[in-house]
């Protein structure tokens, strides 16, 4: 049987239980492809398969490899597999909370519904883009903007922000966003009205002759949500990718007429091939924070999980 080197987990913990170890690699049965693997994505639900907060399908087995995004090539096809070709660069997801197999690997063996071709995509697009990307896809289509309405990014400097920010500007929408000031010239680029993530939220709408939004997306959670919620029109949109901060009653209330929506990651392979035309078009671009070699986990980890990245840390085997 051939092995891969990988990031393993062998019992839940901090950063410092991620480890490189050599794992047994079976070869693509029908309806697989294997894959090697140019890039991993960094995302915050790794850590929660790290510490044991990730909701798998079945109990957790001992080693788990963390790990959604693959920027990757493929190496092999097993039957039953059309559209996939051996040397195709690809962008894919693996399927985690069932598989339990990830993407901080040398190489991996995936469903082919999680694979989709990238020709032409750099290696750093196709590791940022299907996870992030496909929330923030997602997660507009959830708040139902209208052209011309004010939509309210909690945290846009991130990479679902920043992928939604594009999104929604790209659909008509008038988008505003909380980042740190260093932050301001890159979101205007993306045609963001930057707001200053440290100053109240009222103050600077009302600079700009704004009383409310129409909706509102968080992706940071706790007290900045309760104030990016507060700035919401009544009957206006509410989502949220980080839903442990909720307190029910006081502003999250239904007497508002708003319903808090939680967006979850579904792992739809057409919403993944309409983000890769987009970057293809050159009408959606990913950011990079930094890119580290895949022994460099642990490091990846504690910086994620410290804050203030702009945009999204890589793994490169």
């Amino acid at each position: 049987m051939e092995t891969t080197k990988a990031i393993v987990i062998e019992s839940f913990g901090g950063p410092e239980v991620l480890r490189l170890q050599e794992l047994p690699l079976h070869d693509p049965g029908p309806g697989e492809v294997l894959l090697r693997i140019e890039a991993a994505g960094v995302n915050p639900a790794d850590l929660g398969m790290r510490d044991g907060r990730y909701p798998w399908a079945e109990p957790p087995r001992f080693p788990l490899v963390p790990g959604y995004d693959v920027a990757g090539v493929v190496e092999s096809v097993g039957r039953e597999v059309i559209g996939l070709a051996v040397g195709d660069p690809v962008t894919a997801t693996t399927a985690h909370a069932h598989s339990q197999i990830g993407s901080y690997a040398e190489r991996v063996v995936l469903p082919a519904d999680r694979v989709v071709p990238a020709p032409g995509l750099t290696v750093e697009a196709r590791a940022c883009l299907p996870l992030a990307g496909t929330v923030a896809l997602q997660a507009l289509r959830r708040l139902g903007l209208n052209r011309d309405q004010v939509l309210l990014i909690n945290g846009v400097s991130g990479a679902v922000g920043c992928f939604l920010a594009q999104l929604a500007h790209r659909a008509g929408s008038i988008v505003l966003g909380t980042a740190s000031t260093d932050d301001h010239d890159y979101l205007r680029s993306l045609s963001v009205d930057p707001l200053d993530r440290h100053r109240p939220l009222v103050d600077q709408l009302h600079d700009r002759g704004i009383d409310t939004v129409d909706a509102a997306f968080d992706a940071v959670g706790g007290p900045s949500a309760g104030a990016a919620f507060a700035t919401v029109r009544d009957n206006g949109r509410y989502a949220t990718i980080v839903p442990d901060f909720w307190i029910p009653g006081g502003q999250f209330t239904p007497a508002r007429g708003i319903t808090p929506e939680v967006v979850v990651y579904s792992p739809i392979r057409a919403d993944l091939a309409e983000l890769v035309d987009l970057v293809s078009a050159g009408a959606l671009h990913a950011r990079i924070a930094d890119t580290l070699p895949l022994a460099a986990a642990p490091e990846a980890h504690s910086r994620l999980m410290k804050g203030g990245l702009r945009g999204k840390l890589l793994l490169r085997p």
